[in-house]
């Protein structure tokens, strides 16, 4: 009976398994449309920056990003980015970065097989120095894409696009 009852559950394991298996597709790659709507995303983030709508951005990072948060993390986070956005805008000598006036895309990143998860990277040129900005997009089941997460690094650009995490998606 147990031997029975357990090639039972066996079978149903495969079936279920082969339902919802499908093949490793290696180019699949993100469609130019997702490509787009991250860029309009990200160029609206820049806008935004530029013109020192930061309470725009962390609004729309935390109802992005954080979509599934609970009410107080969303404060919390929200006000985390506002005083970060604003510590980036400030004009030397108080701050470090001062006026954004320019970014550049240098890097698209993609997950080989996969066509809804994808990274941008952008160097944004600011009054007094630069930063890194890491996108990283999600597109839903309803084909829009959206904001899954963002950071951004002070580091050297040569060094940061090194490390392995950036290298990976160029020798795949």
């Amino acid at each position: 009976m147990v031997t029975k009852n357990y090639l039972s559950l066996i079978t149903i394991f495969f079936a279920i398994n082969l339902t919802f298996s499908q093949n490793l597709d290696l180019n699949k790659t993100p469609k130019d449309d997702h490509l787009d709507q991250a860029k309009s995303i990200a160029k609206n983030f820049f806008e935004n920056l530029e013109e020192g709508k930061h309470k725009e951005n962390a609004e729309y990072i935390v109802n992005n990003v954080g979509a599934s948060w609970d009410e107080s993390k969303k404060i919390t986070e929200r006000n985390s980015y506002l005083s970060k956005f604003e510590i980036i805008s400030m004009k030397p000598p108080k701050g470090l970065y001062g006026d954004l006036n320019g970014y550049d895309l240098i890097e698209e990143g993609f997950l080989k097989g996969s066509d809804r998860y994808f990274r941008h990277t952008y160097l944004g040129y600011f009054e007094d120095s630069f930063l890194i900005f890491e996108f990283r997009f999600y597109v839903k089941s309803e084909e829009k894409v959206s904001l899954h997460y963002i950071g951004w690094s002070e580091n050297n650009p040569f060094e940061y696009m090194s490390t392995a995490d950036m290298l990976l998606p160029r020798y795949n």
